[in-house]
C-alpha cells in the first residue's frame, strides 16, 4: 500500500513546533499530509527553526493545512508564502478581475468565471513545470468550497515511487519531459530537497516530449504510442494512490 510508505509526524517536530507556536498542536491527517491547528498567518513569521520543522512535516507528509485562517487578506497570504522555500513568490499565471487589489502574485480559480478563472490543472501535475526553477512550495487559500463536486486531490510522489516495479522506477530514472509551453527539460524522477526520497514529477497537462537517457548513454525520443503508455501509467499510479 502507498499510504505505508508516508512517515509519521517526527515527535521532535511536533514538540518544537507546539512550543514555539503558543497554544498550537500539529496532528497527521490520513492518508498523507498534517494540519496545524492555533496558529493565525496572521500573526506574523514565527519562529525560524519552526518554520524549519514545518518544512520537514511538509516534504514528509506531503503538505500541511493550516486551520482556521479567517479574514486572511491577501497581502498576509502573499507574505506568509515567503517564509518558506526561495522566501520569495513567483507567479507568471493571468490576474483575474476579481482578484483583490489585482494582486498578480495570487492565482484566482473558480468554477464559475465571474470569480476566478475556469478549468485550471485538471490533470495530475506539478505547479511550475514550465519554469527550470521549480517551485519550493505552492500554497492555496480555500475562500468558498464547492457546494457540489470539486475534489482537488493530492498525492505524494516519493510514496508513489515507492509504489513503483524496481524496472519501472529504473526506466523512469532515465526520463526528462519537455515541457510543451516552454520547452524546459525535468527529470522524471528527482530527489528530493529536504527529504531525500526519490520522487516522481510529471506534468500531465504540459509534456509535449519525453527523452531517454540510454544505459549505452545515448538520447532517445521517446515515439508517441511510448509518451501515451507514460502518461497512462502515471495517471493509473496517481489513481491507485487514491484508492490505496
Amino acid at each position: 500500500m502507498i499510504t505505508a510508505k508516508v512517515p509519521p509526524l517526527n515527535p521532535e517536530h511536533v514538540g518544537l513546533i507546539a512550543s514555539k507556536f503558543c497554544g498550537s498542536r500539529l496532528e497527521p491527517l490520513q492518508p498523507i499530509g498534517a494540519a496545524l491547528y492555533g496558529f493565525s498567518l496572521k500573526q506574523g513569521s514565527p519562529d525560524e527553526s519552526a518554520l524549519q520543522a514545518l518544512e520537514h512535516v511538509m516534504a514528509q507528509r506531503g503538505f500541511v493545512v493550516f486551520k482556521d485562517q479567517h479574514d486572511l487578506s491577501p497581502e498576509e497570504l502573499v507574505k506568509s508564502c515567503c517564509w518558506f522555500g526561495g522566501k520569495q513568490v513567483h507567479s507568471t499565471h493571468a490576474v483575474h478581475p476579481a482578484t483583490p487589489n489585482y494582486n498578480r502574485d495570487i492565482f484566482r480559480v473558480s468554477n464559475d468565471s465571474s470569480h476566478g478563472i475556469l478549468g485550471v490543472g485538471p490533470q495530475w501535475h506539478n505547479d511550475g513545470s514550465f519554469v527550470a526553477g521549480t517551485f519550493s512550495h505552492a500554497a492555496y487559500h480555500i475562500i468558498r468550497v464547492p457546494e457540489h463536486g470539486g475534489g482537488t486531490e493530492f498525492a505524494h510522489q516519493g510514496a508513489a515511487y515507492d509504489a513503483l516495479p524496481k524496472e519501472t522506477q529504473e526506466y523512469w530514472e532515465r526520463l526528462v519531459s519537455v515541457n510543451s509551453n516552454s520547452g524546459v527539460l525535468h527529470p522524471v524522477v528527482h530527489t528530493h530537497p529536504i527529504s531525500k526520497r526519490k520522487s516522481v514529477w510529471l506534468h500531465l497537462g504540459m509534456t509535449g516530449a519525453v527523452i531517454e537517457r540510454t544505459p549505452s548513454g545515448s538520447l532517445r525520443l521517446l515515439s508517441a504510442e511510448e509518451l501515451k503508455k507514460l502518461c497512462r501509467d502515471y495517471q493509473e499510479l496517481m489513481q491507485n494512490g487514491l484508492k490505496n
